[in-house]
């Protein structure tokens, strides 16, 4: 139902699915992901701020903040990623860069760091201004950066928050509706309609998709998942060496039999055309040894991106001779 949208391989950008996505539409309140990044960068999570009267009468969405209260940083984010509080985003905005005008500078600073050629912000809340806009791939590629802190992918997977006396419950439905959704951002204004950025983790690899102007857009976060998905199969991982044995120095034996771990991958079919294993072992290991002992890895590639490491370990034990301790 989207007017825009992309489902996009975190790992390697790979795009399985778009339409419009470099078009440039009203984001809504998917702007506080970038709200939340720059003010991760620029403040420490137990950093504590008062709560001014101009915080509390803004327009929008809210967690309801009370003139004078002192919150947390991490309390603020909680209230920007799950209730999408427009207050909770000026708090931020003002406590890490003294003015709400000095903070978008900072989130456009930042957009243009991360090659988001689509993206204007006006403010951090996401609320209407025609100079105010993202394509449905720059908010896929923030997202994806995004996800790499690790504070901000615990706080926006969180289903509901106990604040300082007040409950926050995470707008976000596809984290309980939709099989491996872990995170995402919800938004809407009348002139943006429905926007929603998501992220869903099966098997080991992570997707993310983004919906703009999109009247139905959990359904269509779900079918985009599922035609995405549905593209890898589980590939087990073998490492072919029967008999390779690894010379032993001071040992009552002079080889140690190898053996790896199983493991599996989910890969798609032009991706597993092109896999590369390398294995990883020293020329020689020092008793003693015991069964099981990592003595290498094997390593499985596509391109130049490492897709699963195995150990490689010990199939018997060795002891150093009982003279050698005389």
């Amino acid at each position: 139902s989207a007017q825009a949208y992309i489902v996009m391989d975190a790992a390697r950008g790979e795009v399985f699915a778009a339409k419009s996505a470099d078009l440039r539409l009203p984001c809504a309140s998917t702007t506080k992901i970038m709200t939340a990044l720059v003010a991760l960068e620029r403040l420490p999570l137990d950093r504590k701020v008062t709560i001014t009267a101009e915080q509390t009468q803004i327009e929008g969405s809210k967690m309801y903040l009370r003139t004078g209260e002192t919150v947390t940083v991490s309390d603020l984010l909680y209230g920007l990623l799950l209730a999408s509080g427009n207050d909770a985003a000026v708090a931020l905005a003002e406590a890490a860069c003294g003015s709400v005008e000095a903070f978008v500078v900072c989130m456009n600073a930042k957009a243009a760091e991360l090659g988001l050629t689509n993206t204007l912000f006006q403010n951090p809340s996401g609320l209407p201004d025609e100079n105010h806009y993202s394509s449905a791939r720059d908010l896929a590629v923030l997202m994806n950066q995004t996800m790499e802190n690790e504070a901000f992918a615990q706080i926006c997977g969180t289903r509901e928050a106990v604040l300082t006396g007040r409950t926050v419950v995470n707008h976000n439905r596809l984290l309980h509706t939709c099989e491996g959704v872990d995170g995402g951002k919800t938004g809407y204004t009348k002139s943006a309609g429905r926007c929603l950025v998501s992220t869903a983790i099966r098997n080991g690899r992570r997707l993310i998709a983004v919906t703009l102007n999109a009247p139905d857009d959990w359904a269509d976060h779900r079918a985009l998942y599922e035609t995405a998905f549905d593209r890898f199969r589980d590939v087990e991982l073998s490492v072919a060496f029967p008999n390779v044995c690894l010379p032993v120095v001071g040992g009552e034996e002079a080889l140690v039999s190898i053996f790896p771990d199983g493991a599996s991958v989910m890969l798609t079919e032009e991706e597993e055309a092109v896999l590369e294993l390398c294995i990883y072992l020293p020329r020689f290991c020092y008793a003693p040894i015991a069964f099981g002992d990592q003595l290498g890895y094997a390593e499985w590639t596509v391109g130049d991106r490492v897709v699963a490491t195995v150990p490689l370990r010990a199939g018997a034990r060795v002891e150093i001779p009982a003279a050698a301790y005389y």
